[in-house]
């Protein structure tokens, strides 16, 4: 099989499953008893917050939260918005994951005044049009950092200074779950004005289920989970000690100088379709993930071609990976003012340090084959 939807998810790396496995078998011990430090249950949460405060370059290893993933740190904002904070203003962006986008729609029940920021054509928010919409009144802003769907990224920098300028009072946020370990990040310099940051393990190689959030150090947090006292009071539950000890195994394992490399490659595989087939390549102009390219071939359903694909052992994307297998055009292509027939053709592309030139030349043969064989059928 060859796998190109690592935006969906990845392998999980070898040293996060030997991690993983020693918590299961041999220190598969409870992290909060008393005897924890001797046991070495402690250890795995100790170890994740400090390759994540590593990776991240953050101030402060204390300043993460863990959680069961990206989906839950977002949700886990909003909650936290809605019990403390003074009724305002929240702004989004029009492209943001249903984990962000949902939830920002069900506090506009509660008073809440929710905004959206549009995109250009590119994909890339609009900085104007933000600024005309930071108020006094403003709470939260939250803006992904790379998006899941075509993967570009967003001026993160310019977006917390701007923030920061107008309401310094206002929480800046960003899911960066597409972003960590593909791009560099840095929270204390180009990033320093990021109060708040979601990531799930799974996007850089680590376990399924286990994820987290960063938050600025002096920022007040409403505790999500009562009950044990974890996660600095905030998230109450048995600790993951598997899931941490793989987190951190895949957080220090991320190689960001395959950033290159990865980029040369989908730039060629970009430039052969471009040649063998009638083809729109989204966000071409913008910047984006090194990884990610999301296309739309002529006159074929994306969810046709994507299944048409994996029946001949390709597995590409299209749309979110959480929408449970719903069949509808990417949001973000809509937002960017595609139109509908070409949102619905589209499909992504997502590769990994894994993926050689080899199996995308096998793809590209493997999609002119098949733009045949589904247009002759639709005629």
């Amino acid at each position: 099989m060859i796998y190109l939807d690592n935006n969906a998810t990845t392998r999980t790396a070898r040293a996060a499953i030997d991690a993983m496995q020693f918590y299961f078998n041999e220190c598969y011990f409870n992290a909060s008893t008393s005897t924890a430090a001797f046991t070495g249950a402690d250890r795995p949460r100790e170890d994740a917050a400090a390759a994540m405060a590593t990776l991240l370059n953050a101030e402060d290893p204390t300043c993460f939260i863990f959680t069961s993933g990206a989906t839950e740190s977002n949700n886990w904002l909003f909650a936290a918005l809605e019990k403390n904070v003074l009724r305002g203003r929240v702004i989004v962006s029009a492209i943001e994951h249903p984990s962000i986008s949902e939830p920002a729609t069900a506090i506009e029940a509660n008073g809440f005044e929710v905004l959206e920021v549009p995109v250009d054509d590119q994909g890339v928010i609009r900085l104007d049009l933000l600024e005309d919409m930071l108020t006094a009144e403003t709470r939260l802003v939250s803006i992904m950092a790379a998006n899941n769907e075509t993967g570009v990224l967003q001026p993160i920098s310019e977006i917390g200074r701007l923030v920061r300028r107008v309401c310094p009072s206002a929480v800046f946020h960003t899911d960066a779950t597409q972003a960590v370990g593909k791009i560099s990040i840095d929270l204390q310099e180009n990033w320093s004005d990021v109060d708040m940051l979601s990531f799930s393990a799974h996007k850089f190689h680590g376990p399924k289920g286990v994820g987290g959030l960063y938050f600025r150090s002096g920022l007040e947090l409403t505790p999500l989970l009562l009950g044990g006292g974890q996660e600095h009071g905030l998230r109450s539950g048995t600790t993951n000690t598997p899931g941490l000890a793989g987190l951190a195994a895949a957080a220090r394992g991320v190689d960001l100088c395959a950033a290159d490399k990865i980029a040369s490659l989908r730039d060629q595989f970009e430039a052969h379709i471009k040649a063998a087939l009638p083809v729109s390549i989204h966000s071409s102009h913008a910047s984006r993930l090194p990884n990610t390219s999301c296309f739309s071939i002529q006159g074929i359903l994306g969810d046709e071609l994507a299944q048409s694909l994996a029946g001949a052992g390709i597995i590409v994307g299209t749309g979110s990976a959480c929408s449970s297998g719903a069949t509808q055009p990417p949001k973000t292509l809509l937002a960017m003012g595609v139109n509908y027939q070409t949102a619905n053709s589209s499909i992504r592309v997502s590769l990994s340090s894994e993926t050689t030139f080899d199996e995308l030349l096998i793809a590209l043969e493997t999609l002119t084959l098949l733009n045949k064989e589904l247009c002759s059928f639709s005629k």
